[in-house]
C-alpha cells in the first residue's frame, strides 16, 4: 500500500508529464526545402540545429529538395500544401509571386526596420515586381573575368595585365588561341559564354528597372551581340563545339581552364576555393569585365537562388520569422563562407566568420559588387521566357541564320507578346 507521500510524488509527476506534453504538442513544426548537399547542406543543418535549440516555440524541419527538382516544387505550390519555406531559382521568384504562389514579405520586412541600404548595392530590388518582393537571396554569386597568368607568360604577354577594354580582348584572345597542324583547337584565348554580360558592358540592358520596359532590341544589346557574331565567325562555332566536347567536368581537375585550354573565362567567386581543391598550384587573376569605347566599365553580374514562403504555407508567421532571423548578418555571413559565396548583407562582410575566409581572389569579386554596375536577371513575370528568347537568338546568330538585329528584334517582339497577357 503506497502512503501519502508516494501519492504525491506521483500526482506532481503526472501533472509535470501532462504540461510537457502540454507543451510539446503546442510547439508548431515548420517544414524547410533547402537545395544544398554535401558539406554545403551540412552548414545549413547546423543553423537550423542552433534555431531550434535557442526556442521552444517551433520546430524546423529541414528536407534536401534540389533546386533542379522545379517539377516538385511547382507541383507543392499548386497543389495547395506546400512546405513553409523554400528555396527556388531567381528566375522563379517574380513569375511566382505575381502569379499569387508566394507571399509578399514587403511589409514584414519594414515592420522589421530592413531597407535597401541593409542590402549590397543592386539587391534590394532582386526578387521585386511593381513594390512586392516575393523573397529574399540566399547567397550571391558574381561573375568576374578570369584569366590564367601562366598561359599569358607562355603567349609572351605579361601576366599582370589583362585586357582592360573589348579591343585588346580580341587581340590578346587571337595571341593566346593555338591552333594544331589540323586546324583543331588546341588552345582557346577566350570564349564569351555570358551573352548578357556583354550587352551591358556596351551600354545595352535587357529590361530598364525603373520602367521594368523590355528591352531586347536596345542599340547596345545590337552591338554586343555583333561583336560576339564576329568571334563566332572567326574562330569558327563548330571549332569551338567540337573542342567543348573534349572538356572536363567543371568541378574537376579536368576543368579546361585549370588545364590551360582556356586563357580566359567568366568565372564566379567560386573559384576562389574550387581552384584550392582542384587545382591548388593554378596562377591565376580576376578583374572587372573590359568595355568598348564609350560602353559600361566594371559590369558586375549577380544571380542568386531564393528562399520564398508560399502564400498557401500553413505556418507562414513560423516560416517568416525562421527566414529573417536565418537572413541576419550573423546567420548569412556563415553559410556564405560555407559555399563560398557572397553574403547580400551589408553587415555581413565585415564579420569574422565571413571577413575570415576572403581570400584576395574573393576580396576583387566582393569590391565588385561594392563599386561597379551591378545587374541581376531581370525580375518579370515572363523572366524564364525572356531568357529563353535571348537563348534563341544568340543560337540563331551563332549558326549564322540571321543578323543580331533582326534575331534581338524577334525576341523582343516575342516578349512584349507574352507580356500583353499579364497587363
Amino acid at each position: 500500500m503506497t502512503g501519502p507521500g508516494g501519492f504525491a510524488r506521483r500526482l506532481m509527476l503526472a501533472v509535470l508529464l501532462s504540461v510537457a506534453a502540454g507543451s510539446a504538442l503546442a510547439q508548431t513544426e515548420i517544414t524547410f526545402w533547402y537545395a544544398w548537399g554535401g558539406s554545403e547542406g551540412q552548414a545549413l543543418a547546423e543553423l537550423i540545429d542552433e534555431y531550434n535549440a535557442m526556442q521552444s516555440d517551433v520546430h524546423v524541419r529541414g528536407s534536401f529538395v534540389p533546386i533542379g527538382d522545379g517539377e516538385r516544387i511547382l507541383a507543392s505550390l499548386a497543389g495547395g500544401s506546400p512546405a513553409d519555406l523554400v528555396t527556388v531559382w531567381d528566375w522563379m521568384v517574380v513569375p511566382l509571386g505575381y502569379g499569387g504562389a508566394l507571399l509578399d514579405l514587403s511589409p514584414h520586412l519594414e515592420s522589421v526596420g530592413l531597407s535597401e541600404e541593409d542590402f549590397l548595392p543592386g539587391i534590394w530590388e532582386y526578387g521585386a515586381y511593381q513594390g512586392e518582393k516575393y523573397g529574399l537571396p540566399t547567397t550571391l554569386n558574381v561573375y568576374g573575368f578570369s584569366w590564367n597568368k601562366d598561359v599569358f607568360e607562355e603567349a609572351g604577354l605579361d601576366p599582370e595585365a589583362p585586357p582592360r577594354t573589348i579591343e585588346e580582348l580580341d587581340e590578346i584572345a587571337e595571341l593566346l588561341t593555338v591552333m594544331d597542324a589540323r586546324g583543331n583547337l588546341r588552345r582557346l584565348g577566350f570564349y564569351p559564354n555570358v551573352t548578357s554580360i556583354y550587352f551591358y558592358a556596351f551600354g545595352g540592358q535587357l529590361y530598364d528597372p525603373e520602367t521594368l520596359e523590355v528591352t531586347l532590341d536596345h542599340p547596345g544589346n545590337v552591338a554586343a551581340l555583333q561583336w560576339l557574331a564576329d568571334y563566332y565567325e572567326k574562330y569558327d562555332i563548330n571549332l569551338i563545339r567540337r573542342f567543348q566536347a573534349g572538356w572536363g567536368d567543371m568541378a574537376s581537375p579536368f576543368n579546361p581552364f585549370y588545364r590551360g585550354q582556356i586563357g580566359i573565362q567568366e568565372g564566379g567567386q567560386w573559384e576562389a576555393l574550387a581552384s584550392t581543391v582542384h587545382a591548388p598550384d593554378l596562377n591565376w587573376g580576376v578583374t572587372n569585365f573590359p568595355a568598348p569605347e564609350g560602353g559600361r566599365a566594371d559590369v558586375a553580374p549577380v544571380q542568386s537562388s531564393f528562399w520564398v514562403v508560399p502564400a498557401q504555407a500553413a505556418h507562414r508567421d513560423e516560416a517568416l520569422e525562421f527566414l529573417l532571423w536565418l537572413t541576419e548578418p550573423e546567420q548569412s555571413a556563415r553559410f556564405a563562407a560555407a559555399l563560398a559565396n557572397i553574403p547580400p548583407r551589408q553587415a555581413a562582410l565585415d564579420l569574422p566568420a565571413f571577413g575570415e575566409t576572403v581570400t584576395p581572389h574573393l576580396q576583387v569579386f566582393i569590391d565588385m559588387l561594392l563599386e561597379g554596375y551591378v545587374y541581376t536577371p531581370p525580375g518579370l513575370p515572363v523572366g524564364l521566357y525572356l531568357s529563353e528568347q535571348l537563348n534563341q537568338a544568340v543560337n540563331s546568330v551563332q549558326d549564322g541564320n540571321t543578323t543580331p538585329q533582326a534575331a534581338l528584334e524577334t525576341a523582343q517582339r516575342n516578349v512584349l507578346r507574352e507580356l500583353e497577357k499579364y497587363d
